[in-house]
Protein backbone atom coordinates (compact mmCIF):
# COMPACT_ATOMS: atom_id res chain seq x y z
CA UNK A 1 0.00 0.00 0.00
CA UNK A 2 1.12 3.23 -0.75
CA UNK A 3 0.10 7.09 -0.57
CA UNK A 4 0.76 10.73 -1.60
CA UNK A 5 0.68 13.18 0.44
CA UNK A 6 -0.41 16.69 0.59
CA UNK A 7 1.25 19.47 2.94
CA UNK A 8 2.19 16.71 6.22
CA UNK A 9 4.97 18.24 7.90
CA UNK A 10 7.48 15.58 8.79
CA UNK A 11 8.22 15.37 12.66
CA UNK A 12 11.83 16.29 13.84
CA UNK A 13 13.75 13.50 15.49
CA UNK A 14 13.08 13.13 19.86
CA UNK A 15 16.68 14.23 21.22
CA UNK A 16 18.84 11.65 23.27
CA UNK A 17 18.13 8.73 20.72
CA UNK A 18 20.86 5.70 19.76
CA UNK A 19 22.12 6.37 16.42
CA UNK A 20 24.26 4.17 14.72
CA UNK A 21 25.81 4.26 11.82
CA UNK A 22 25.68 8.26 12.10
CA UNK A 23 26.28 10.65 14.54
CA UNK A 24 22.28 11.92 16.05
CA UNK A 25 20.76 13.83 13.01
CA UNK A 26 17.85 16.28 13.07
CA UNK A 27 15.18 16.96 10.48
CA UNK A 28 16.51 20.71 10.63
CA UNK A 29 19.42 20.01 9.32
CA UNK A 30 18.17 17.91 6.69
CA UNK A 31 16.32 20.76 4.87
CA UNK A 32 17.38 20.86 1.76
CA UNK A 33 17.63 16.89 1.35
CA UNK A 34 15.60 14.25 0.17
CA UNK A 35 15.14 11.65 3.42
CA UNK A 36 13.57 8.21 3.06
CA UNK A 37 12.66 6.79 6.50
CA UNK A 38 12.43 3.31 6.89
CA UNK A 39 10.69 1.78 9.41
CA UNK A 40 11.63 -2.24 10.25
CA UNK A 41 13.04 -4.22 13.29
CA UNK A 42 15.62 -6.95 12.71
CA UNK A 43 13.55 -10.19 13.46
CA UNK A 44 10.63 -9.38 10.90
CA UNK A 45 10.66 -11.33 7.81
CA UNK A 46 9.08 -8.70 5.54
CA UNK A 47 11.80 -6.10 6.94
CA UNK A 48 14.30 -8.80 6.16
CA UNK A 49 12.85 -8.68 2.54
CA UNK A 50 12.69 -5.30 2.27
CA UNK A 51 16.26 -4.00 3.42
CA UNK A 52 18.44 -4.64 0.27
CA UNK A 53 15.83 -2.65 -1.47
CA UNK A 54 16.71 0.04 0.62
CA UNK A 55 20.19 -0.35 0.85
CA UNK A 56 20.10 -0.33 -3.11
CA UNK A 57 18.16 3.16 -3.21
CA UNK A 58 21.16 4.40 -0.44
CA UNK A 59 23.54 3.24 -2.90
CA UNK A 60 22.13 4.55 -5.60
CA UNK A 61 20.58 8.03 -4.67
CA UNK A 62 23.12 9.28 -1.98
CA UNK A 63 25.27 10.49 -4.56
CA UNK A 64 22.28 12.60 -6.08
CA UNK A 65 21.21 14.16 -2.47
CA UNK A 66 18.93 11.24 -0.42
CA UNK A 67 19.66 10.51 3.03
CA UNK A 68 18.33 7.22 4.17
CA UNK A 69 17.19 6.88 7.89
CA UNK A 70 16.82 3.06 9.07
CA UNK A 71 14.27 3.62 12.05
CA UNK A 72 14.72 0.32 14.41
CA UNK A 73 11.70 -0.37 16.44
CA UNK A 74 11.70 -3.25 18.20
CA UNK A 75 8.35 -6.03 18.15
CA UNK A 76 10.19 -8.05 21.28
CA UNK A 77 12.27 -7.04 24.07
CA UNK A 78 15.67 -8.64 22.69
CA UNK A 79 15.69 -6.09 19.78
CA UNK A 80 16.48 -3.29 21.95
CA UNK A 81 19.64 -4.51 23.01
CA UNK A 82 22.01 -2.49 20.79
CA UNK A 83 24.68 -5.35 20.47
CA UNK A 84 21.86 -7.26 19.18
CA UNK A 85 20.97 -4.38 16.63
CA UNK A 86 24.81 -4.10 15.75
CA UNK A 87 25.22 -7.55 14.86
CA UNK A 88 22.30 -7.52 13.05
CA UNK A 89 22.92 -4.62 10.67
CA UNK A 90 26.30 -5.57 10.10
CA UNK A 91 25.27 -9.42 9.00
CA UNK A 92 22.59 -7.51 6.95
CA UNK A 93 24.68 -4.84 5.57
CA UNK A 94 23.15 -1.63 6.21
CA UNK A 95 25.21 1.12 5.74
CA UNK A 96 22.97 4.46 6.04
CA UNK A 97 21.79 5.63 10.02
CA UNK A 98 20.18 3.84 11.71
CA UNK A 99 18.28 5.26 15.18
CA UNK A 100 16.69 2.81 17.92
CA UNK A 101 13.09 3.82 18.48
CA UNK A 102 13.22 1.43 21.69
CA UNK A 103 9.93 3.35 22.90
CA UNK A 104 8.22 3.86 19.80
CA UNK A 105 8.96 7.98 19.78
CA UNK A 106 9.49 8.23 16.19
CA UNK A 107 6.43 5.33 15.49
CA UNK A 108 4.28 7.46 17.30
CA UNK A 109 4.95 10.84 15.42
CA UNK A 110 4.77 9.38 12.01
CA UNK A 111 1.54 7.60 13.30
CA UNK A 112 3.11 4.42 12.29
CA UNK A 113 1.65 1.05 12.77
CA UNK A 114 3.47 -1.87 10.67
CA UNK A 115 6.84 -3.07 9.74
CA UNK A 116 8.00 -2.38 7.26
CA UNK A 117 6.57 1.06 6.12
CA UNK A 118 8.48 4.20 4.34
CA UNK A 119 8.23 8.07 4.18
CA UNK A 120 9.24 10.20 1.92
CA UNK A 121 10.05 13.66 2.89
CA UNK A 122 11.26 16.55 0.45
CA UNK A 123 13.39 19.08 0.27
CA UNK A 124 11.12 21.50 2.30
CA UNK A 125 10.38 18.91 4.83
CA UNK A 126 7.20 17.80 3.38
CA UNK A 127 6.18 14.07 3.70
CA UNK A 128 4.99 13.80 0.06
CA UNK A 129 4.80 9.64 -0.73
CA UNK A 130 4.72 6.64 2.05
CA UNK A 131 4.55 2.84 1.11
CA UNK A 132 3.47 0.05 3.42
CA UNK A 133 4.71 -3.26 3.47
CA UNK A 134 6.48 -5.22 0.50
CA UNK A 135 6.89 -4.41 -2.71
CA UNK A 136 6.59 -1.54 -5.36
CA UNK A 137 10.74 -1.22 -5.33
CA UNK A 138 9.70 0.96 -8.42
CA UNK A 139 6.99 3.14 -6.89
CA UNK A 140 9.56 4.08 -4.20
CA UNK A 141 12.51 4.68 -6.72
CA UNK A 142 9.95 6.55 -8.56
CA UNK A 143 8.72 9.22 -5.87
CA UNK A 144 12.21 9.53 -4.77
CA UNK A 145 13.54 10.51 -7.95
CA UNK A 146 10.68 13.24 -8.21
CA UNK A 147 11.34 14.38 -4.90
CA UNK A 148 15.92 14.79 -6.15
CA UNK A 149 14.60 16.12 -9.08
CA UNK A 150 12.82 19.06 -7.41
CA UNK A 151 15.49 19.97 -5.41
CA UNK A 152 17.78 20.23 -8.63
CA UNK A 153 19.40 16.63 -9.55
CA UNK A 154 19.79 15.73 -12.96
CA UNK A 155 21.07 12.98 -15.09
CA UNK A 156 19.93 10.14 -12.79
CA UNK A 157 19.75 6.45 -13.83
CA UNK A 158 16.63 4.95 -15.01
CA UNK A 159 13.89 3.14 -12.80
CA UNK A 160 13.15 -0.06 -14.33
CA UNK A 161 9.47 -1.08 -14.50
CA UNK A 162 8.13 -2.33 -11.44
CA UNK A 163 7.94 -5.78 -11.16
CA UNK A 164 6.88 -6.46 -7.64
CA UNK A 165 3.02 -5.16 -8.53
CA UNK A 166 2.12 -8.72 -9.75
CA UNK A 167 3.40 -11.18 -6.66
CA UNK A 168 2.34 -13.95 -8.56
CA UNK A 169 0.71 -17.29 -6.98
CA UNK A 170 -0.51 -17.00 -3.69
CA UNK A 171 -1.96 -19.92 -0.81
CA UNK A 172 -4.00 -19.72 1.60
CA UNK A 173 -1.30 -19.61 4.06
CA UNK A 174 -0.80 -20.69 8.19
CA UNK A 175 -0.80 -17.10 10.04
CA UNK A 176 1.85 -15.55 11.55
CA UNK A 177 1.87 -17.21 14.93
CA UNK A 178 2.83 -15.88 18.20
CA UNK A 179 3.96 -17.57 21.28
CA UNK A 180 3.68 -16.20 24.30
CA UNK A 181 0.79 -15.42 25.92
CA UNK A 182 -0.38 -11.51 25.19
CA UNK A 183 -0.69 -12.05 21.38
CA UNK A 184 -1.01 -15.91 20.66
CA UNK A 185 -2.00 -19.09 22.47
CA UNK A 186 -1.22 -22.85 22.41
CA UNK A 187 -3.23 -25.75 21.58
CA UNK A 188 -2.73 -27.26 24.53
CA UNK A 189 -2.45 -24.99 27.39
CA UNK A 190 -5.03 -26.13 29.33
CA UNK A 191 -4.76 -24.84 33.25
CA UNK A 192 -1.39 -23.64 32.29
CA UNK A 193 -0.20 -20.91 34.53
CA UNK A 194 1.54 -17.79 32.75
CA UNK A 195 5.24 -17.31 34.00
CA UNK A 196 5.34 -20.47 35.34
CA UNK A 197 6.98 -24.17 34.51
CA UNK A 198 4.36 -26.35 33.48
CA UNK A 199 4.68 -30.08 32.21
CA UNK A 200 2.82 -29.73 28.86
CA UNK A 201 1.95 -33.51 27.45
CA UNK A 202 1.13 -33.70 23.55
CA UNK A 203 -1.25 -36.67 23.10
CA UNK A 204 -1.15 -36.64 19.16
CA UNK A 205 -4.59 -34.73 18.74
CA UNK A 206 -3.99 -32.33 16.84
CA UNK A 207 -5.25 -28.73 15.12
CA UNK A 208 -4.35 -27.36 11.80
CA UNK A 209 -1.76 -24.08 11.95
CA UNK A 210 -1.81 -24.50 16.30
CA UNK A 211 1.66 -25.11 18.33
CA UNK A 212 1.94 -27.97 20.78
CA UNK A 213 4.18 -28.48 23.55
CA UNK A 214 5.62 -31.57 24.84
CA UNK A 215 7.87 -31.32 27.78
CA UNK A 216 8.78 -28.45 30.80
CA UNK A 217 8.27 -24.96 29.41
CA UNK A 218 7.52 -21.29 30.49
CA UNK A 219 4.88 -19.68 28.63
CA UNK A 220 6.05 -15.61 29.01
CA UNK A 221 4.35 -12.49 27.88
CA UNK A 222 6.56 -12.85 24.60
CA UNK A 223 7.90 -16.20 24.39
CA UNK A 224 7.72 -20.27 25.31
CA UNK A 225 10.94 -21.03 27.51
CA UNK A 226 12.25 -24.33 27.60
CA UNK A 227 13.23 -25.15 31.15
CA UNK A 228 15.20 -28.23 32.10
CA UNK A 229 18.63 -29.33 30.81
CA UNK A 230 18.04 -32.86 29.17
CA UNK A 231 20.74 -35.76 27.87
CA UNK A 232 18.83 -35.76 25.18
CA UNK A 233 16.22 -33.70 23.06
CA UNK A 234 12.91 -35.25 24.08
CA UNK A 235 11.10 -32.50 24.61
CA UNK A 236 9.63 -30.24 21.84
CA UNK A 237 7.49 -27.83 19.72
CA UNK A 238 4.63 -29.29 16.97
CA UNK A 239 2.99 -27.48 14.66
CA UNK A 240 1.01 -29.11 11.39
CA UNK A 241 1.13 -25.94 8.79
CA UNK A 242 1.02 -25.06 5.53
CA UNK A 243 3.17 -23.02 3.42
CA UNK A 244 6.04 -22.37 0.76
CA UNK A 245 8.19 -21.63 3.70
CA UNK A 246 8.46 -21.48 7.54
CA UNK A 247 10.49 -19.12 10.04
CA UNK A 248 11.22 -18.94 13.85
CA UNK A 249 11.69 -15.84 16.09
CA UNK A 250 13.86 -17.59 18.86
CA UNK A 251 17.25 -17.01 21.35
CA UNK A 252 18.56 -18.25 24.45
CA UNK A 253 18.64 -16.81 28.12
CA UNK A 254 22.01 -15.02 28.00
CA UNK A 255 22.42 -15.70 24.74
CA UNK A 256 23.65 -19.09 25.24
CA UNK A 257 24.35 -21.57 22.88
CA UNK A 258 22.08 -24.92 21.69
CA UNK A 259 21.53 -27.55 19.07
CA UNK A 260 17.73 -27.97 18.12
CA UNK A 261 17.28 -31.27 16.13
CA UNK A 262 14.21 -30.28 13.23
CA UNK A 263 12.03 -32.73 11.43
CA UNK A 264 9.61 -32.80 8.77
CA UNK A 265 6.42 -35.21 9.30
CA UNK A 266 8.98 -37.18 11.53
CA UNK A 267 12.06 -37.43 8.80
CA UNK A 268 14.92 -35.02 8.39
CA UNK A 269 14.15 -31.73 6.20
CA UNK A 270 15.26 -32.96 2.38
CA UNK A 271 17.85 -30.72 1.32
CA UNK A 272 15.87 -29.25 -1.26
CA UNK A 273 13.37 -27.56 1.51
CA UNK A 274 16.14 -27.04 3.78
CA UNK A 275 15.70 -23.20 4.91
CA UNK A 276 19.43 -21.08 5.55
CA UNK A 277 19.97 -21.88 8.95
CA UNK A 278 19.84 -25.46 8.78
CA UNK A 279 22.46 -27.97 9.18
CA UNK A 280 22.68 -31.19 7.69
CA UNK A 281 24.79 -33.54 9.66
CA UNK A 282 26.54 -36.64 8.10
CA UNK A 283 24.03 -39.05 9.25
CA UNK A 284 21.88 -36.72 7.53
CA UNK A 285 19.91 -35.40 9.98
CA UNK A 286 18.60 -31.56 10.37
CA UNK A 287 19.64 -29.31 13.01
CA UNK A 288 19.08 -25.19 13.98
CA UNK A 289 22.74 -24.44 16.47
CA UNK A 290 21.22 -21.48 18.39
CA UNK A 291 23.73 -18.54 18.67
CA UNK A 292 21.68 -15.06 19.09
CA UNK A 293 17.99 -14.08 19.35
CA UNK A 294 17.05 -13.41 15.66
CA UNK A 295 15.03 -14.91 13.09
CA UNK A 296 16.04 -18.83 11.67
CA UNK A 297 15.12 -19.62 8.65
CA UNK A 298 13.89 -23.39 8.61
CA UNK A 299 12.05 -24.50 5.70
CA UNK A 300 12.11 -22.56 2.04
CA UNK A 301 10.54 -25.27 0.29
CA UNK A 302 9.83 -24.57 -3.79
CA UNK A 303 6.34 -26.02 -3.94
CA UNK A 304 3.14 -25.05 -1.28
CA UNK A 305 2.76 -27.96 1.16
CA UNK A 306 0.87 -29.09 4.27
CA UNK A 307 3.71 -30.90 6.83
CA UNK A 308 4.00 -31.31 10.36
CA UNK A 309 7.20 -29.19 11.79
CA UNK A 310 9.04 -30.30 15.05
CA UNK A 311 11.75 -28.75 16.83
CA UNK A 312 13.26 -30.85 19.44
CA UNK A 313 15.14 -29.26 22.60
CA UNK A 314 17.00 -30.51 25.00
CA UNK A 315 18.66 -27.34 26.45
CA UNK A 316 17.42 -24.98 29.51
CA UNK A 317 16.61 -21.20 28.31
CA UNK A 318 15.53 -21.83 24.63
CA UNK A 319 13.29 -19.14 23.88
CA UNK A 320 10.85 -19.32 20.71
CA UNK A 321 9.05 -15.72 19.76
CA UNK A 322 6.86 -16.49 16.50
CA UNK A 323 6.93 -18.48 13.76
CA UNK A 324 5.62 -16.95 10.05
CA UNK A 325 5.03 -18.90 6.79
CA UNK A 326 5.52 -17.60 3.17
CA UNK A 327 2.59 -18.51 1.00
CA UNK A 328 3.49 -16.68 -2.63
CA UNK A 329 5.52 -17.54 -5.16
CA UNK A 330 6.21 -15.27 -8.14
Amino acid sequence: MFRTFGKTRAPEFPKGLCWLNSEPLTMKQLRGKSVLIDFWTYSCVNCARTVPTIQKMHKMYASFGLTVIGVHSPEFDFEKDEANVRTAIAELGIEYPVVLDNDFKIWNLFANRVWPHVFLVDRKGTIVFDHAGEGSAGAIAAAIQSALTDAGATHMPIVAPDRTVERGVCHRTTPETYLGYLRGSLGNAHDILPDSEAAFNDDADHEDDAPYLHGHWRQSSEYIEHTRSLPSATEFLRIQYSAFDVNLVMGALDNREAVIDVTLDGKPIPATMAGTDIVIDESGKTHIHLTNHRMYSIVRGDHYHSATLKLNVKTAGVRMYALTFGGCRS
